[in-house]
C-alpha cells in the first residue's frame, strides 16, 4: 500500500531519492499520491520528467505513477546497471514507498526494464506503450538502429553523437525534441501541444544532463540479445502499438505479444509519443488483476 502520509505536493518533477547500495536513485512521483502504484519506465533517451505526462489522467484514475531516473540518468547516480539488475532498483524503490503491489509502465526504449520486473513478488501486471522489441522481435526505425549498433560495438563514436544531439536541442526550439518521438502535435487530456513540446526536450535534455554515457550504454543494451525471455514473463501484458509509429515499427507490438504466454495486443491510431497520450488511460489500469 502506499503511506497514508503522501500527500499532493509530492507530485512534482522536483527529484526525491532513494538510496541503493552506494548511490542514489532519483525518481518524481505524478497522479493520485494514494493512488494504486505504477511503476514508470521510461524510454532511451528520456528521464523521469515524461512522467508529467501522466499525471492528469493517472489523476483522474486513483492511479500513483512512480517515475524514476535510471542509474546515470537525470539525478540518480551512474552505476553498470543492466536490464537484468534494474529489478533489484525497482524493488528497492517500492519497498521504499511502502508499494506492495504495483503495476509496471513501460514506454519505448523502457520496455525490457519493464518486463524484468515481472520476477518482483509486488508486480501485478505490465504495460508496454511503444515499446521496443528485442532484436529480431519487431523492428525499430532506421536511425534508432544506426544509434543502437554504434552503442553496441563503436561506443566510443556513440557518445560525442549524443552530445552533439544534447548541443543541438539545447539551442532549438522545443518542437525540434518533440520532431524525434511525434509526427502529428499529440493529443492530452490535459497539456497543450506547446507544453508537450517543452516537456519532451526537458526530458531528452534530462537523460543527458550528466554525460552521455548512460544512454549510450543503454542505447547499445536495447541493441543486444535482451536477459529477458519474453517466454518467462510470468504476469499479464498489455501491448499498446501505434499503427503511425515510426520510432518502433507497428509489427512490433504484435510481434512482443505473440511471443509473451498471456499478453494482449491494444492498436491505437497514432504515431510513437501520441500512442502514450492517447492510450494513457488505458495504459495506466493495466489488465486485470488475477
Amino acid at each position: 500500500m502506499v503511506p497514508a502520509a503522501a500527500t499532493a505536493e509530492e507530485s512534482t518533477d522536483t527529484a526525491q531519492y532513494v538510496t541503493v547500495g552506494q548511490r542514489r536513485l532519483a525518481y518524481a512521483t505524478y497522479g493520485d499520491p494514494t493512488g494504486r502504484p505504477v511503476l514508470f519506465c521510461h524510454g532511451t533517451p528520456g528521464s523521469r520528467l515524461l512522467g508529467r505526462l501522466l499525471d492528469a489522467p493517472a489523476t483522474e484514475r486513483g492511479i500513483r505513477v512512480i517515475a524514476p531516473d535510471r542509474p546515470g540518468i537525470g539525478d540518480s547516480d551512474g552505476a553498470a546497471v543492466g536490464i537484468d539488475d534494474w529489478p533489484d532498483d525497482a524493488a528497492a524503490l517500492l519497498s521504499h514507498l511502502d508499494a506492495d503491489r504495483a503495476g509496471v509502465l513501460g514506454f519505448s526504449g523502457g520496455a525490457p526494464y519493464a518486463l524484468a520486473c515481472h520476477r518482483l513478488a509486488a508486480v501485478e501486471s505490465v504495460t508496454l506503450v511503444s515499446g521496443a522489441g528485442p532484436p529480431g522481435v519487431g523492428e525499430t526505425g532506421r536511425a534508432q538502429r544506426a544509434m543502437g549498433a554504434l552503442a553496441r560495438h563503436v561506443p566510443w563514436l556513440c557518445s560525442p553523437l549524443v552530445r552533439l544531439q544534447r548541443w543541438a536541442l539545447a539551442r532549438r526550439d522545443p518542437d525540434a525534441a518533440l520532431d524525434l518521438v511525434a509526427q502529428r502535435p499529440p493529443e492530452t487530456e490535459a497539456l497543450s501541444t506547446d507544453e508537450v513540446a517543452r516537456l519532451v526536450k526537458a526530458d531528452v535534455l534530462a537523460a543527458t544532463a550528466r554525460g552521455p554515457s548512460a544512454v549510450v550504454r543503454e542505447l547499445g543494451l536495447l541493441a543486444e540479445p535482451w536477459p529477458v525471455d519474453l517466454r518467462d514473463v510470468s504476469v499479464p501484458v498489455t501491448v499498446f502499438q501505434g499503427r503511425r509509429d515510426r520510432n518502433v515499427a507497428p509489427e512490433t507490438g504484435a510481434a512482443l505479444a505473440r511471443r509473451l504466454p498471456e499478453a494482449t495486443l491494444e492498436r491505437v491510431d497514432s504515431d510513437h509519443l501520441g500512442s502514450l497520450c492517447v492510450a494513457a488511460g488505458r495504459a495506466l489500469r493495466g489488465p486485470t488483476p488475477v
